[in-house]
């Protein structure tokens, strides 16, 4: 998705027109259509900052950086090889450190290998939430 989809989506998602957003900004209307449909591709800052506060959003999301971790798609552990094979494959850093050949892995083993890393991640999230709610960074 690039820029103007994201300003379209999130204008509809608020439930807000385009004449009334376009007006807010101090553009035509038409000039808001061609920021979403990508005809502008070169956006002024001063744009997309005014367009985040109208739009209740960030630049770093508009601009389609918002890589802020969600717990959504993770569950509490995982219960078939699927899912728990899915979770392995999306952390290229276990690739790194090796030690493990996911291929002569029983289904079973899998998953308990991936719950392993899940509550390994969650154990030092926590640290760190800890942490910074002591005032430490």
């Amino acid at each position: 998705m690039n820029i103007g989809e994201r300003i379209k989506k999130i204008r509809k998602e608020r439930g807000m027109s385009a004449e009334e957003v376009a007006e807010k900004l101090g553009v035509s209307i038409s000039t808001l259509y061609r920021y979403e449909n990508s005809s502008i591709s070169k956006i002024p800052v001063t744009v997309i900052d005014k367009l985040c506060e109208i739009l209740g959003t960030t630049a770093k999301s508009l601009m389609g950086n918002d890589l802020s971790p969600s717990t959504e798609d993770l569950p509490d552990a995982f219960a078939n090889a699927a899912e728990a094979m899915a979770f392995i494959l999306k952390m290229p850093v276990l690739a790194a450190y090796g030690g493990y050949d996911i291929n002569s892995m029983d289904e079973d083993t899998i998953i308990q290998f991936a719950n392993e890393i899940l509550e390994q991640l969650k154990l030092v999230s926590y640290k760190y939430q800890l942490r910074r709610e002591k005032g430490e960074f």
